[in-house]
């Protein structure tokens, strides 16, 4: 298979640029990892940024949580306005505001400079990551070739974690964690101009020729989402009873149902409702809930029982997890290779039964636990379960979608991932506050932390369960030698496989053809 669509000897090398797929893949997926970058380097340095910003203690969480909330608000805004308006367009305006606000943050002096900041940085990455998405999947036809991308697409978010908390631990120990955001915002600004030289024209014409806009579908479901995010953000210190938590919660309820009922009756929604037809999709996105919600949880108090009882510093802590993120890497590429040859049900099925198995070793841990014997073989399970579940709903989340859905459907897909999220740690922070004391340390927090790990594994119980009854027991798209040699510039060749999915994954009149 040629790499490259069209090779012009008359035009200038630059004009070139956008005839070949393997660069447009590594700008997109560049994107994707700067977004990982900015998430895990900044997790690293919150003590830093709480002494030179001046946060509150109880006021630091809204340095990752105003980041959280504006990103999840604005995922199907930017996915749509991608199909409606050209992914590239959206795709470059995404990255050009995340690079300002990443500037603005690395000079912020005050909490409320950063918390906005964060937040109208989250912004950028929600119209970012999306078209990102959507550029790939409308290039890359249905087959082992997209599922290929994909996984390269993953596995620069696995390299994005590694670099990101060294990033972050090695910036907050020398020249500043300030620096941090100004090299996420070079790195943008360098994005911005690949983008606008190998991204095709093509990519920048909406494919839905109605570009109406559906503003109150738009409203109710971005303030109702950040209303149901910032509940289970707030819900574990607020009290998930009290007023300021609650309230705020009712109300995202209620506009997310009006934002339902408004898809219904429109003629231009925002979320065409013809997506949730697809089998594949809905049971992809109940399992990547459930996975972010374990997956969260694991980190956080892995994190915790590293820190606060083997006594790791912040830079041994990075190094310690660096297993986590290679491994990633390699795994990645080991199961996309393969992939072909595997049911996602089975896939799945071996996932969840590696994240159980490690939750339930981290458990065991004690404070006199070498890493060796507990903490990497840890790693390494979750990381093998991180793989084989993040991969597989990923696929599927995006093979029955047409090309004019692309965008609204991977949007759809990372709103479920970012309401995963927050639940776990809920959920283990409930179960280890029943065992520790607020003026527990060291080994006395124990008890809590091993509870909160064991509900890391109940939870991919749950997901194991959540996979073996909604996915389908067959895929419908097969490997076939005719899309791994498809030419990923034929328009003719996107077209005919772009849409393909079996009978077995959707309803009735959803525009699929069966290969």
């Amino acid at each position: 298979m040629s790499d490259n669509i069209d090779n012009s000897p008359q035009l200038p090398w630059y004009r070139r640029l956008n005839q070949t797929k393997g660069l447009l893949l590594t700008i997109v997926s560049l994107a994707q990892m700067l977004d990982v970058i900015n998430v895990a380097s900044v997790t690293i340095v919150l003590p830093n940024v709480m002494q030179d910003v001046g946060f509150k203690f109880d006021q630091l969480q809204w340095v990752s949580s105003a980041y959280a909330l504006a990103y999840g608000a604005f995922l199907l805004l930017g996915g749509r306005l991608g199909d409606l308006y050209g992914h590239r367009n959206i795709y470059i305006l995404g990255v050009t505001w995340f690079s300002i606000w990443s500037i603005v943050n690395g000079f912020a002096q005050t909490p409320v400079v950063m918390s906005v900041g964060r937040a109208l940085q989250g912004m950028g990455a929600g119209f970012t990551v999306p078209s990102a998405l959507a550029i790939l999947t409308t290039t890359y036809p249905v087959g082992p070739e997209r599922n290929k991308a994909l996984g390269i697409f993953g596995g620069t978010a696995a390299v994005g974690s590694i670099v990101g908390v060294l990033l972050g631990g090695i910036l907050g120990s020398t020249i500043g964690w300030r620096w941090m955001f100004y090299i996420t915002a070079i790195i943008g600004f360098a994005l911005v101009i690949l983008g606008i030289l190998v991204i095709p024209a093509e990519k920048a014409q909406g494919k839905v020729e109605d570009r109406r806009l559906d503003i109150f579908g738009m409203s109710a479901f971005t303030i109702g989402i950040v209303c149901v995010i910032y509940y289970l953000s707030e819900g574990p210190a607020a009290g998930w009873g009290s007023a300021k938590a609650l309230a705020p919660f009712l109300v995202g309820i209620v506009l997310l149902i009006a934002f339902v009922v408004i898809e219904f009756k429109i003629d231009y929604p925002i979320m065409p409702l013809r997506i949730w037809q697809s089998r594949r999709f809905f049971s992809s996105c109940a399992t990547a809930t459930v996975m972010m919600a374990a997956m969260n949880a694991h980190f956080y108090f892995s994190a915790l029982v590293v820190r606060n009882v083997l006594g790791y510093s912040a830079l041994k802590t990075s190094v310690a997890f660096l297993p986590h993120g290679i491994g990633a890497i390699f795994m990645v590429g080991l199961l996309t290779a393969i992939n072909p040859y595997l049911r996602s049900k089975a896939v799945l099925v071996v996932g969840w039964l590696f994240m159980i198995a490690s939750g339930v070793l981290w458990a065991q841990i004690k404070a006199e636990s070498n890493y060796w014997a507990t903490v990497f073989p840890s790693l390494l399970l979750n990381m093998v379960a991180m793989v084989c579940i993040w991969l597989t709903c990923q696929i599927n989340s995006v093979a029955d979608a047409a090309d004019e859905d692309q965008g609204v459907v991977g949007a759809v897909y990372n709103v479920f991932l970012q309401i995963g999220a927050p639940i776990g740690i809920a959920i283990s922070n409930i179960v280890a506050n029943k065992k520790n004391s607020l003026f527990a340390v060291g080994p006395e927090l124990l008890p809590g932390y091993r509870d909160a790990l064991y509900s890391f594994a109940i939870m991919g119980g749950v997901g194991l369960v959540v996979s073996l009854v909604l996915y389908p027991n067959r895929d419908s798209v097969k490997p076939a030698s005719n899309l791994a040699n498809a030419e990923v510039g034929s328009s003719s060749s996107l077209d005919e496989h772009s849409t393909a999915a079996g009978s077995e994954d959707k309803l009735p009149n959803y525009s699929t053809e069966k290969v």
